[in-house]
């Protein structure tokens, strides 16, 4: 599951700003590394995710990547950067504590949560415009001011919105990415989950195929985990679930086993081959069914 932009003439939303000459103040740098899986089931969304950032190569765990809103059967993750602000002066040793405890300017996740918590709209109606414009108005001000150059010409974070519709019995997925070209032009753009990806993302019912989608560290997981290093550590859980047909087959419980599992196996493959970025400090899953639980 690439990151492809879809094309563009199914654009949902572009806001631009140019980076000005005023002189740099000091770089941003980014909080992220992400490994999440998500399976549509029977009776709803499975969402599994390694807990690790690494800023600056230091590995910072038990950090919880699912993000639930006030609104029911609704998470997002945010994989990539999560967050951005000034770390320079900050001693390696000191960089988890500095994160948990300090406010970063610029979190994509706080953004995503403060945009879905200020609507009741249903997801297929979500204004996704009012999104741009509030992470442009969060993060303009430091591409004026110099302090994101290194992320220019970038994709910078993906942020992946999802939701369990009760009456349909359907999972919602919607990806995003934020990108800052060459120029420090901002855009925030739907990527292609699947084939059937359309402008407002993928839905998946019962009837639809069994489906295992993974987010952030894709390639790595395709080359390193399930059909490399990593695949000794898969159980009968996750084979059990490639065995399923449709979503309809496909118990919750078996779900969040394999989820976890797939997550367990990455982790470890990374001590075997290194991933591009932190993938381990533990697992966490939720279920976005009639109501939004917690797994681990």
């Amino acid at each position: 599951m690439g990151h492809v932009v879809i094309n563009a003439s199914l654009a949902l939303i572009f806001s631009a700003a140019m980076g000005s000459a005023e002189k740099p103040h000091a770089e941003f740098s980014g909080a992220g590394g992400t490994l999440a899986i998500f399976v549509p089931t029977s009776t709803g969304l499975v969402i599994a995710a390694d807990m690790r950032q690494s800023p600056h190569g230091v590995f910072c765990d038990g950090i919880n990547k699912i993000l639930l809103p006030h609104r029911p059967r609704t998470a997002v993750v945010v994989t990539g950067n999560i967050t951005l602000q000034d770390t320079s002066n900050i001693p390696k040793a000191e960089l988890c504590d500095y994160l948990a405890k300090n406010r970063a300017p610029i979190d994509f996740g706080r953004s995503a949560l403060e945009f879905l918590d200020s609507t009741t709209a249903p997801f297929a109606e979500l204004n996704w415009a009012a999104l741009t414009d509030q992470i442009y108005q969060s993060i303009v001000p430091y591409i004026k001011a110099g302090n994101l150059s290194p992320f220019f010409g970038t994709e910078i974070a993906q942020i992946i919105f999802a939701e369990f519709e009760r009456d349909t019995q359907s999972s919602k997925l919607l990806s995003l990415t934020v990108n800052l070209d060459s120029a420090g032009n901002f855009t925030l753009q739907p990527v292609r989950v699947t084939a059937a990806t359309t402008i407002r993302g993928d839905s998946f019912n019962l009837d639809s195929d069994r489906q295992i989608l993974p987010f952030g560290e894709v390639p790595y997981y395709q080359q390193h985990v399930v059909a490399g290093v990593g695949k000794q550590f898969l159980t009968h859980d996750y084979f059990d679930l490639v065995a399923k047909s449709k979503v309809a087959d496909v118990d919750p419980g078996l779900a969040s086993a394999a989820a976890v599992n797939l997550i367990s196996a990455a982790s470890k493959a990374t001590e075997i081959v290194a991933a591009p970025s932190g993938i381990g400090g533990g697992e966490s899953a939720v279920l976005l069914g009639s109501e939004t639980q917690v797994l681990r």
